[in-house]
């Protein structure tokens, strides 16, 4: 019932903020109105199968729009991807840098704090059963930083809505609901080697299948599915805030700031020499090398009319090298300690 009563709190500020007119107010609405509940009440919701709906709703309408993909896109992708693997490499550079040198914390909390996505791999490869406190503060430090600022950046609204599809016929909705058990049940396995966002990944990949298969002719995510999963994100990431501390918050809020704000400027650097080589808009360019918080990009750019397949294939190449690759250095250790017990 509290839960309920959260959810329906957040969706009323986020309703107003959009009505008057603030950017993403419905995503910022969600998070300011769960921060303020968790920290004056203690109560954090649980929201046991939030954040599968928000990555199945966002890769499915993320996968629809590979209708228009080919090979002569795939390519021209290429360049970019290539500058987004330097530019992953100098963000954790430059941030645990300053996180070592000048803030003075040892070497391994400064790599778990500019690590740039989800926590579970690296943990496990470190063989590291929990992050201190100050680690935690700057991922949520980033996830809030990011999800502001990117909200504040892009003020337009494109029409995702009921309107632009075509009927939902039974057939139509065998097909959906068939495509949504798939990317459940591949997540599922994904989620078990700590692959993180795996919903989203196996919704974008599926749906692509789907779409590049004749299947979903003409078909679009409804406006308001990509309402609930703003207002159901919004309320999972202003639920975090009951896992920190107001005096961890400003005891390490400075260093979070600092590092993700270099990580951000090293992003928009690399943003600015990819549009001196490849001509592609800035700010596409500059939320595709973002250091995470894919699900908030994810919505802010459907919101915001921008290229959201050119996005996300960088953030699901990042989601790979960096998850990925941990975790079959994870598998392949253990069964290297397997053999040597044998």
């Amino acid at each position: 019932m509290k839960t309920l009563l959260c959810l329906l709190v957040a969706a009323t500020v986020g309703a107003v903020l959009e009505w008057v007119g603030v950017p993403q107010g419905l995503l910022l609405g969600s998070i300011l109105a769960t921060a303020i509940i968790v920290a004056k009440s203690g109560f954090a919701p649980t929201l046991r199968f939030g954040l599968g709906y928000v990555q199945v709703a966002l890769g499915i309408a993320t996968g629809l729009m590979f209708q228009a993909w080919d090979s002569n896109t795939a390519v021209a992708l290429l360049p970019s991807l290539g500058l987004l693997l330097l530019c992953l490499t100098a963000q954790i550079v430059v941030a645990g840098f300053w996180l070592c040198k000048v803030s003075g914390w040892n070497l391994k909390d400064s790599l778990l704090a500019v690590y740039p996505g989800a926590l579970a791999a690296v943990f496990d490869l470190l063989e590291s059963e929990r992050a201190s406190s100050k680690v935690i503060v700057v991922h949520l430090v980033r996830l809030l930083f990011i999800t502001v600022l990117v909200s504040l950046c892009v003020t337009g609204k494109t029409a995702i809505s009921a309107g632009d599809s075509s009927p939902w016929l039974v057939s139509t909705l065998l097909i959906l609901l068939s495509l949504i058990a798939l990317c459940l049940a591949l997540g599922r396995l994904l989620l078990r080697f700590g692959v993180p966002a795996p919903f989203m990944l196996t919704a974008i990949v599926l749906t692509g299948v789907y779409v590049r298969s004749g299947y979903l002719p003409g078909f679009h995510m409804p406006q308001w599915s990509i309402d609930v999963a703003s207002v159901l994100l919004g309320v999972l990431i202003g639920a975090k805030f009951s896992d920190i501390s107001l005096k961890e918050l400003l005891s390490h809020g400075r260093s979070g700031v600092m590092s993700v704000g270099l990580m951000l400027l090293v992003a928009a650097g690399f943003a600015a020499v990819a549009w001196q080589i490849l001509g592609s808009d800035t700010l596409t360019l500059w939320l595709a090398y973002m250091p995470g918080a894919i699900e908030t990009i994810s919505i802010v750019a459907f919101s915001g009319g921008l290229n959201v397949v050119f996005i996300l294939s960088h953030h699901l190449v990042r989601m790979v090298v960096l998850h990925f690759a941990p975790a079959l250095l994870i598998q392949a250790r253990r069964w290297r300690e397997s053999a040597d017990r044998g």
